[in-house]
């Protein structure tokens, strides 16, 4: 069994492909943060929407009011969760959003560590390459 990466060829690197990679990321690391900070805000607005909705909910007409002998509090929550579930639903996917927005920053920071280190083996090999 091999792996993907045996069959990879790769060709080598020049200081000026380095550079090239290095703003790369650097312009994607930027964008990615920038998406991030929107998806939080967003995420934020979904929130406030969906605690507003609940307290809608807990304070409508036709929500069980709970008495001894009537309804129960799982009854009032019930009817609660029912009828916030949309805003709910909105929130999750807003905080699941951000969530991915962040596993993607932070793989464009691990990328960028190993692209520097290529960057610096590349200047190095051709600062060697050079002096000769």
């Amino acid at each position: 069994m091999t792996s993907p990466w045996e069959d990879a060829s790769y060709e080598p690197w020049t200081p000026t492909d380095a550079e090239n990679a290095l703003r790369w990321v650097l312009r994607a690391m930027h964008d990615a943060a920038r998406q991030l900070a929107d998806l939080r805000n967003e995420e934020v607005a979904a929130k406030h929407d969906f605690e507003a909705a609940k307290r809608r909910a807990f304070f409508a007409g036709d929500c069980p009011k709970v008495e001894r002998g009537g309804y129960t509090v799982a009854d009032r929550e019930a009817y609660i969760e029912r009828a916030t579930v949309d805003q709910r639903q909105a929130y999750e996917l807003a905080s699941a959003a951000k969530e991915a927005a962040q596993d993607h920053l932070r793989t464009l920071n691990s990328q960028s560590v190993v692209m520097s280190a290529l960057a610096k083996n590349v200047h190095a090999t051709w600062n060697v390459v050079g002096a000769r």
